[in-house]
């Protein structure tokens, strides 16, 4: 019972510094039990919704509508989904496009709302709907007719809503995806077929095979490279590894000041230990009294983290939902991700600890109660420095960081990991403009972009001309575009910033990376659309990230693929162009991109805003713990130098001032650490994305970050200062009498 009350008494003298670790384990709990099971219960709910709604394993265009749809999957096994699709103008700028609701492949789900009941009925994707103010219940203009919103709906191939599958960024306020009875579009001569097949045991070259002996597939897209579908995997991923990776750096922390903090109090104990030794109490009861330090804030702080954990959960997943146009079905707790979120502070600090309080009680109870060894050892570094000739001062200070290096290098590490978490949020801002404002834009001169049914000989009015068509690798899936030597539509640049000319095969660095291809080296290819294969040597390298691409000569191109001499598959233009409907595939807005990207920055901002104030509260927690410790462990010298003479603001600058420069070592540390590490994220989880982002910092994200460190830093000798003034002349005074 005395150690009891003895326990929760020294919390509470010491509450900030208990608090501060305390909340360090909070923290780390509700980010790995809220991250990690929100993306365990997203990759059940995408899984079950992709089987439920039996999500595409590809998509093809043709030439001419298929005949025998029935006698295709007969002879193959695949199941085929004739698609009507129409792109209605819903206002300026903004287009709404139009899908038959299906029957066999991409079902859609009413996420709110009712079902189609009559042709007057639409549905809408909810990210459209918000974007635009589209009420249930409300009719709405499209193509001449007016329909009834019925409800929200989700699709599988469209849970991504992109104009484009091989696009990057959605744009709500431009492009929205609705769902319509089949006979609405039969309706318009406006609308366009393609189609969606689940392959089974089927395989794609032999129905490719099949269907290009009486017809010509135009556009063959695979679930994998398809951005509409692939996209958010990749997402879920990068929240996966955010949930496990982040806690556990936080943990470290937290588990480090904690042993700080008990090493601490057991060396001012030593004399009480010594005594309970006298007074019969047994080693094993010692040993669990200071395990219950680490017991009490492991268990409450994990218990309290996972509770908020489990609240943040929910909104986590409704907002991951919003964006993606995701279903949110029943939110499972993931009982192994509960119970880890549970016990890994306990399991972590509980070994440590009992090691700490072994050490301590392999001293003799003897000089325990004299209060142990105090002398000062001088480490072998210490006696490389010459300090007879130096000022009092500065003396002092090398001796004090020479006698507390782990103290000193911890504050670095602690310091290093604020400023990993703090200038995440910037390098993903900044990684995102770069690609899309500056490599986006430097590469892609044009504004138009239009895809031809089936190449073309005809010289275009306007505009330059390429062709492009999907090809695969053992390895990978990717375009090939064929392009004039003179061609300025697309501009290209090497890593020395040398423009690059379509006289040679050249290879983006987004492609170039998942491939591990240099200059030089070959490269065998097989087109999707005829199976025709060939071997290219890659002559450049370009630095664009966006997609999976190689460029080469338009007539070679033409030659390797056996097409007609002289023909084109694409037309670039910086202005809209009037061409045969009928003949056109698709067209690809530019600004479109840049719109979508303006529009995620903004959510974008305030992620970065609360990134900041997390890595600032755990940099001043770190930085005051450590601060408050180096005060109490030299109350006497601070105490002695009161009585000596010193004011306040010098004693400041001789015991504590001189850590600024471990902060700013830690800062520096931390820029490099970021960088690699985020960069390994990056790759992780753009895997199996046609992208690849780049890691970038500009140096203004550099300064706010620092200026936040050092902030945190001044905040928490702020909070320290009293402390310090709290220390009397009389502790001297009384301990020199001893």
């Amino acid at each position: 019972m005395p150690l009891r009350k003895k326990l929760f008494r020294t919390i509470m003298e010491k509450k900030a510094q208990f608090f501060s670790a305390w909340f360090l384990i909070v923290i780390s709990s509700i980010v790995f039990y809220s991250f990690t099971a929100a993306g365990a219960n997203l990759i059940d709910h995408l899984q079950m919704f992709f089987k439920e709604n039996k999500v595409e394993e590809a998509q093809f265009i043709t030439q001419e509508p298929l005949k025998d749809i029935k006698g295709i999957e007969k002879q193959n096994g695949a199941e085929i989904e004739q698609r009507y699709v129409a792109d209605v103008p819903y206002s300026k700028d903004t287009t709404l496009r139009m899908l038959d609701a299906t029957d066999d492949v991409n079902l859609h789900s009413v996420v709110e709302g009712e079902n189609l009941s009559s042709e007057r009925d639409i549905l809408v994707d909810k990210g459209f709907a918000k974007a635009h103010d589209i009420s249930i219940g409300q009719e709405v203009e499209l193509g001449g007719e007016t329909f009834r919103v019925a409800g929200y709906m989700a699709i599988p191939d469209y849970i991504y809503p992109l104009k484009e599958e091989t696009g990057f960024l959605k744009n709500p306020d431009a492009f929205g995806v609705a769902v319509v009875k089949q006979s609405v579009l039969l309706k318009w001569e406006e609308h366009q077929v393609y189609y969606s097949v689940r392959l089974s045991d089927a395989s794609p070259e032999e129905l490719k095979k099949q269907v290009n002996q009486t017809n010509q597939i135009i556009k063959w897209t695979d679930k994998k490279d398809n951005n509409r579908i692939s996209f958010i995997k990749g997402d879920i991923a990068g929240v996966k590894k955010m949930g496990q990776f982040l806690p556990i750096g936080i943990l470290f922390i937290s588990m480090v000041i904690i042993l700080i903090l008990l090493w601490r109090l057991m060396k001012k104990e030593y004399v009480q230990i010594g005594t309970l030794y006298a007074f019969g109490y047994r080693k094993r009861e010692i040993i669990l009294h200071y395990l219950s330090y680490a017991g009490i804030l492991a268990i409450s702080g994990s218990v309290v983290g996972t509770i908020l954990g489990w609240v943040c959960l929910h909104p986590v997943l409704s907002t991951f939902a919003a964006y993606y146009n995701l279903p949110v079905l029943e939110v499972k707790p993931h009982v192994g991700y509960l119970l880890t979120s549970l016990l890994l502070p306990l399991v972590l600090f509980i070994p440590l600890t009992y090691y700490l309080v072994q050490r301590v009680l392999m001293i003799p109870p003897v000089s325990l109660i004299k209060g142990g060894e105090r002398k000062v050892k001088v480490s072998r570094l210490e006696r490389l420095f010459k300090l007879k000739n130096l000022p009092f001062r500065r003396k002092f200070v090398i001796r004090e960081i020479m006698r507390n290096l782990p103290r000193a290098l911890f504050l670095i590490i602690g310091v290093m990991f604020a400023s990993l978490l703090l200038l995440f949020g910037f390098v993903t801002k900044n990684s995102m403009e770069y690609l899309v404002t500056d490599n986006f834009q430097q590469v892609y001169a044009y504004e138009y972009s239009y895809l031809f049914k089936a190449p073309q000989t005809d010289h275009p009015e306007s505009g330059q001309i390429g062709a492009v068509a999907p090809f695969t690798t053992d390895k990978e899936s990717l375009s090939i575009t064929g392009l004039n030597p003179d061609n300025t539509a697309i501009r290209l640049e090497d890593s020395s910033g040398e423009k690059l000319k379509f006289n040679s095969v050249i290879m983006n660095k987004s492609l170039s990376d998942k491939l591990g291809i240099q200059e030089g080296d070959s490269i065998h290819v097989t087109n999707e659309l005829t199976d025709k294969s060939f071997t290219l040597t890659i002559d450049h390298i370009a630095e664009s990230y966006l997609g999976s691409m190689i460029y080469m000569p338009l007539d070679e191109f033409n030659r390797l693929n056996d097409y007609p001499s002289g023909s084109y598959t694409e037309i670039y233009s910086t202005k809209e162009l009037t061409l045969p409907k009928e003949k056109i595939v698709s067209t690809t807005k530019s600004s479109d991109t840049i719109d979508g990207f303006k529009e995620m920055i903004k959510p974008l901002n305030y992620g970065v805003a609360a990134i900041a104030f997390v890595a600032a509260i755990i940099a001043v927690i770190i930085i005051y713990i450590l601060i408050s410790l180096l005060i109490e462990e030299n109350s006497f010298k601070i105490s002695l130098m009161k009585v000596i003479g010193y004011r306040e603001k010098s004693i400041m600058n001789m015991m504590i001032g001189y850590n600024i420069w471990f902060i700013i070592l830690g800062f520096v540390i931390g820029i490099p650490v970021t960088l690699l590490s985020i960069s390994a994220f990056m790759n992780s989880i753009t895997s199996e994305m046609n992208v690849t982002i780049p890691v970038k910092l500009d140096w203004m994200s550099v300064l706010i970050s620092f200026i936040i460190i050092i902030a945190s830093y001044y905040v928490s000798l702020w909070l320290n200062h009293r402390k310090l003034k709290g220390i009397s002349m009389k502790e001297a005074m009384n301990r020199s009498t001893e």
